[in-house]
């Protein structure tokens, strides 16, 4: 009974089942095969030629960008930049510097703490720092410089406190804290000493170390600094502490708004005493390439962890020359003078500030820069940021 009743329910069932399905096919729609595609038009006027014989052509590999992207030879990230800080504490106020459009004098304490934090919320996570000195301060042999309660010293140890996997690298030279504005003790003569400048420059360096630095940078392009700063920061404890030295540092006219920054111009010398006008007896011949070779085999030789590029964009020949002659990570520091052009002519609608900083940056990774030292740090990181939203 139950048998038959079942054989009966599933026969009754069978036919629902097959006009479902014919009745699923039946409402598939046809598919159309999709119209040839037309070739686009072209102005008229443009002549008709036959295609030249060519086994190459690198247009092809620039067609999309998803083409270009994924073989891009170079790229960029905040991680390559180093963002400069110019640090005051004349009053608890951020200074604009004119020449500098967007940069300030950032007001020690809470004021430098706050422009770290944004700058880290974008991926620039090392910073450089350079202190403002006050005209009471400085004297013509610089002692301030390794005041171990100085502002760069203090300044070093409020960052690593409030972020203490900051990266904060130090600029190691007297001219901030010389009243002859110049990066070396000067003789009266003119002449820029360099033993006993470099003696003072080790003294800074650690002091500068044992406020917490991470990287000592000397600038100062006097001969035979960065062996004697590896020594002195070994023989204190501080062997784990980098060197970046400024190894092709050259006499440029890019630092003019910098020194308006930091107000450490060379001075006017005085009826006894002849101060040089420029710093062209320490700093390189802007045109001299081989010689930044020399340097370069100096600088790894001392004990050198970075070796640096300064200016960066008329400087691109000297950073791929250190880049093929050495293992060491290479710098470029963008310097104030690049920054300043650029602002100038972005503010006139000369240039899209954006795509030409953003095209500069590149060019010095293109270059062979690992690291670039720039005043647009935090607003390159800004627009990167942005641009990957978009996408």
């Amino acid at each position: 009974m139950n048998k038959a009743l079942s054989m009966r329910t599933t026969s009754s069932r069978a036919p629902c089942r097959r006009q479902a399905v014919v009745t699923n096919v039946a409402s598939v729609e046809k598919v159309t095969a999709p119209a040839p595609r037309q070739k686009p038009g072209v102005p008229a006027g443009t002549p008709v030629v036959s295609p030249q014989d060519l086994p190459s052509r690198p247009r092809r590999n620039r067609r999309s960008e998803t083409f270009r992207s994924s073989m891009r030879e170079s790229s960029l990230s905040p991680a390559n930049f180093i963002l400069p800080l110019f640090i005051h504490e004349e009053s608890d106020k951020n200074v604009p510097i004119a020449s500098m459009p967007g940069v300030f004098r950032l007001a020690y304490g809470k004021n430098v703490v706050d422009a770290v934090a944004e700058a880290r919320s974008y991926g620039v996570n090392q910073v450089v720092i350079f202190p403002k000195t006050p005209d009471h301060l400085k004297t013509m042999t610089a002692e301030e410089a390794f005041n171990k309660n100085g502002l760069s010293q203090r300044t070093i140890r409020l960052l690593k406190d409030a972020y203490p996997d900051l990266e904060v690298y130090t600029d190691v030279a007297l001219d901030p804290y010389n009243s002859d504005g110049h990066d070396g003790i000067v003789r009266d003569d003119g002449v820029i000493l360099n033993d006993e400048t470099v003696e003072y420059l080790c003294r800074q360096a650690v002091s500068q170390a044992e406020a917490g630095a991470d990287v000592v940078s000397p600038s100062d392009m006097m001969d035979g600094r960065v062996s004697a700063i590896r020594r002195a920061l070994d023989r204190e404890g501080y062997s784990h502490v980098s060197i970046m030295s400024y190894t092709a540092k050259y006499a440029s006219a890019f630092y003019g708004p910098f020194r308006d920054a930091l107000a450490s111009a060379p001075k006017p010398g005085q009826a006894h005493r002849k101060i040089p006008p420029n710093k062209k007896t320490y700093q390189m011949d802007p045109a001299n390439y081989r010689e930044a070779l020399r340097e370069c085999r100096a600088d790894e030789a001392e004990g050198a962890d970075i070796m640096m590029v300064k200016p960066g964009m008329p400087y691109l020949d000297v950073v791929r020359l250190l880049r093929d002659n050495s293992t060491l990570p290479i710098a470029v520091y963008h310097v104030s003078g690049e920054y300043a052009m650029l602002k100038a002519a972005a503010e006139r609608g000369w240039l899209n500030e954006k795509d030409a900083v953003m095209e500069a940056l590149m060019c010095f990774r293109r270059a062979g820069a690992d690291l670039i030292l720039t005043y647009y740090g935090t607003e390159a990181a800004k627009w990167m940021a942005g641009d990957r939203l978009i996408r």
